[in-house]
């Protein structure tokens, strides 16, 4: 064999070990392509769609202490702040009214944005099929979470795509920058203080979280304001407590 004919087939070899290569790079960082390729992404057209609702809610429940409707709460600046540990007596610690807050605001998100998050999920479907696609789909529900850095929501929701091929698809996630959990992990463990030693001590709170800002205001009818924001995030949760009340004149 030719020394030209060597050095050709070295190089088609190198050219087909680049193509192969390449295939398997898109394969592993795109493995959706051939169905996204429509222009539609579903997660990205998902997050868009529900993330107004997302920050409606969020900005309701920030100034109420994560109710929607708080029926327990102390009036500030023309907002109702529930209370999260209360009691009406004398010397007395407050009693922790929610004692599974995370879970009970992540319940207040879902019930908002539920109706329209799937009316998303049903506005996705029509995208597809105006793209020729046929779509078959089962019954969606959707679970909200709330972890560190973010607000997931979950659209649980068999999907099959079919046009060329079959892509088959079960859950959709959408992320939303958050730090509410740092947020609202410091009110549950303030409002524990304030239930066993009647007040918190803030400043072990900032020292450990150094984006977190604290402020607490005690008011004469003896509650206490606390007003917790993320300087980084711009996210707030504001809420109110009623602990060792002194009678007014007594030290």
């Amino acid at each position: 064999m030719k020394r030209d004919d060597r050095k050709g087939q070295v190089t088609i070899f190198v050219i087909l070990a680049i193509i192969v290569v390449a295939v398997i790079i898109v394969i592993f960082a795109f493995p959706q392509a051939n169905v996204f390729s429509s222009s539609v992404n579903p997660s990205s057209y998902l997050r868009s769609c529900i993330e107004p609702e997302i920050t409606n809610i969020k900005d309701v429940l920030s100034v109420q202490g994560g109710y929607t409707n708080p029926d327990n709460y102390a009036m500030y600046n023309d907002m109702k702040l529930q209370y999260l540990c209360y009691t009406s007596q004398f010397y007395t610690p407050c009693s922790v009214q929610q004692p599974l807050l995370l879970r009970h605001v992540q319940e207040e998100i879902k019930k908002h944005i539920e109706p329209r998050a799937k009316q998303c999920f049903e506005d996705l479907k029509d995208q597809y099929e105006r793209k020729g696609y046929e779509v078959r789909s089962g019954t969606s529900n959707i679970s909200v979470g709330i972890v560190p850095e973010n607000i997931y929501v979950d659209f649980v929701a068999p999907l099959t795509l079919i046009k060329e091929d079959t892509q088959t698809f079960q859950k959709f996630s959408v992320a939303i920058d958050s730090n509410w959990y740092t947020l609202i992990n410091t009110a549950v463990n303030i409002i524990q203080y304030e239930s066993t030693f009647g007040d918190s001590e803030t400043s072990l709170y900032i020292s450990y979280y150094p984006n977190l800002v604290i402020e607490k205001t005690r008011r004469d009818d003896g509650s206490t304001i606390y007003q917790l924001s993320d300087v980084t995030s711009e996210d707030k949760f504001d809420f109110a407590t009623r602990s060792l009340v002194w009678p007014q004149g007594l030290a």
